[in-house]
């Protein structure tokens, strides 16, 4: 079983990042939340995530390639995560006059200041509106971009020794 496990880490992994998306939109639709900029950050960086993975299981290249890129996508999605838990612990200040949603910032604002608006969170990214075990959804969004480098790491590792 551990083989199986181990032969198809990218292609679990793949889906398992996708899966996650899809249940943060039933979440949304569940408990009737708006996602802010930050989460719907950190859900582009697990379809890309899991996009990636399932391309390099099917069309496997150089392997410190694939390292390097999943690894760089996973690192990003972890310091939004981070960055997002920083804003929810109020370890970093946001003003609530930030509470800007993403439709009127791309309306409204030039591309390179809302990305930079986006990275910085909004006053709606300090709001706790949903834990699972006591954990919030960013701090789950860390866990996940850790096991995945993780996993990539592991796939690395086992395919080069």
């Amino acid at each position: 079983m551990k083989n199986i496990f181990m032969d198809h880490l990218k292609l679990i992994s793949g889906i398992i990042s996708i899966l996650l998306v899809i249940l943060s939109v039933i979440i949304q639709e569940i408990f009737n939340l708006e996602p802010c900029p930050l989460c719907i950050t950190q859900r582009v960086i697990f379809l890309t995530s899991g996009i990636t993975f399932l391309i390099f299981y099917f069309k496997p290249i150089n392997k410190i390639i694939e390292l390097s890129i999943l690894g760089m996508i996973n690192l990003i999605g972890l310091i939004f995560a981070i960055r997002h838990v920083l804003i929810q612990r109020k370890v970093i200040n946001i003003p609530a006059e930030c509470g800007i949603d993403l439709e009127y910032m791309f309306d409204n604002f030039p591309l390179r200041e809302v990305f930079e608006l986006i990275f910085r969170g909004t006053g709606d990214c300090s709001e706790i509106d949903w834990s699972f075990l006591g954990i919030t959804i960013p701090e789950w969004s860390a866990i996940w971009f850790l096991i995945f480098m993780a996993m990539t790491y592991t796939n690395y590792k086992r395919n080069t020794q």
